[in-house]
């Protein structure tokens, strides 16, 4: 099967956004033989799998069994799976050692690392920061959970480089301060998610402030965030933002509209709030800690404050997607979390008519709770999928006009027949993709293509409901 088993690395769950499919392809050329397990099937991991057509796998797709261990010296676990997984227990107890594509990434990258993390907001000041980065030329490469794996640019790596890494509390509660170390780390506001998989918002926590303890130059948090503040940190420099007037200690804030940088006389303006081109004061936060961590790697303000006017919002996070039948309709679809929703709730205008569901990662409560976060931010409430029954209760007891459909189209479709020319529509599901859909991006597609058959006008004569 191989020609060394010393050198037989198993990807365990390939998956198909492309982190085991770079996984793969490194250790190939890095002298591994390759085995990939998982227990999807052909048919939905075809792309990943066509992708590695042109090497020599042992392929074991479909039912696990231990087997897939024998003669291998190396794992490489897929974020999603958990620890308590069969594959993953046995090859513990077999002694094998187990790792994940960043850890790959973070022991060989020659250049320096920031993390980017924290539950909203995380791509978004990736983004800011890559460009900041590369406005002031600095060598700059972005990737992880922004949508590319970093393995893939083993080419482009230099010394004299930095890499912006986007990373999730599934990754980082495998990663060991006393083996990886970054430059920095970058904290968006640290709220609540994924306690289905974590298993309590403690755990999630714990997950998050590994960011921290792997940082060795600078930390940088927002000042409103009391989660990240308690964060423990060895980083020679502590860098905190607000949004808001400067208090002591602080290294970003913003003074009569301005987006403000410095620290004893060196202080100055970044942009205006009103330049940004990024729906919402939360974006304050993101382009704030993204700019600190900017000017920490050697960027200049001029430039940081440059990159920040002109982004624009990345695909499915709040934007104005159009005028459909004179409602202004908003794309939110990242959301798989309340936080997010009663985020871009308060960042819209006028009446506001919500389209939102899906599975919630924390059970009944979940349901109680986005109730009491969007109740009073809106006039309607169209619901699909699985959280559609309990959620259309709770909020019918606050006094919420709602419908609950199968479909996303329907709920869609309800939507906007209720809203009237003038008022706002938001696809902002706040809960995970799960239950009808492989991932966020397939069912955000699914929104765009409705909005793509959307009429966009109204007639004068249309019945109003």
């Amino acid at each position: 099967m191989t020609r060394d088993p010393r050198l037989l690395a198993l990807v365990l769950g390939l998956g198909r956004f492309g982190g085991g499919r770079e996984a793969a392809r490194f250790l190939a050329r890095h002298g591994y033989a390759l085995r990939v397990a998982d227990k999807a099937s052909p048919e939905s991991l075809k792309d990943s799998m066509d992708a590695l057509a042109d090497l020599a796998v042992d392929w074991r797709i479909g039912p696990e069994s231990e087997s897939a261990l024998d003669d291998v010296s190396l794992v490489v676990v897929n974020p999603a799976i958990q620890d308590d997984h069969p594959l993953l227990l046995a090859a513990k107890r077999r002694g094998i050692p187990c790792t994940q594509e960043v850890a790959l990434f973070l022991e060989r990258y020659p250049g320096r690392v920031v993390l980017v993390s924290g539950t909203n907001g995380k791509s978004t000041t990736t983004t800011l920061l890559a460009r900041a980065l590369r406005c002031s030329g600095i060598d700059t490469l972005a990737g992880g959970n922004l949508g590319n794996s970093l393995l893939a640019d083993e080419e482009q790596w230099r010394k004299d480089q930095c890499a912006v890494l986007e990373i999730s509390s599934f990754q980082l509660e495998r990663l060991d301060p006393a083996r990886h170390r970054v430059a920095g780390a970058v904290m968006t506001p640290v709220t609540r998610d994924h306690l289905d998989r974590h298993g309590s918002l403690e755990k999630y926590h714990a997950a998050k402030a590994v960011a921290a303890a792997l940082a060795t130059d600078f930390w940088v948090f927002g000042a409103a965030d009391a989660v990240a503040a308690g964060f423990a940190t060895n980083a020679r420099t502590t860098l905190r933002h607000r949004r808001g007037p400067r208090q002591d200690g602080d290294a970003a804030w913003v003074e009569d509209g301005w987006l403000m940088l410095g620290t004893g006389d060196d202080q100055g303006p970044l942009c205006h709030a009103d330049a940004l081109r990024l729906i919402g004061a939360f974006h304050q936060d993101n382009a704030m800690g993204a700019a600190l961590a900017a000017h920490a790697l050697g960027a200049l303000r001029g430039p940081i404050g440059l990159a920040l006017a002109i982004q624009e919002p990345l695909p499915y996070r709040l934007q104005f997607a159009g005028l459909r039948a004179g409602v202004r309709v908003y794309d939110n679809a990242v959301s798989t979390a309340i936080e997010s929703t009663e985020s871009a709730l308060d960042s819209l205008t006028g009446t506001v008519h919500w389209v939102g569901g899906g599975k919630s990662k924390e059970g009944d409560a979940g349901y109680a709770r986005c109730a009491e976060a969007v109740g009073a931010r809106i006039a309607s409430a169209a619901l699909f999928g699985a959280a559609a029954p309990r959620l259309s209760e709770e909020l019918r007891t606050r006094g919420v006009r709602v419908s609950a459909h199968e479909q996303l189209e329907d709920a869609l479709d309800a939507a906007l027949a209720r809203a009237h020319p003038g008022e706002a529509l938001l696809f902002s599901p706040a809960f995970a993709s799960f239950d009808q859909f492989p991932n966020f991006r397939a069912r955000a597609q699914r929104f765009r293509a409705w909005l793509d058959h959307a009429r966009p006008h109204r007639t004068a004569t249309e019945d109003r409901p």
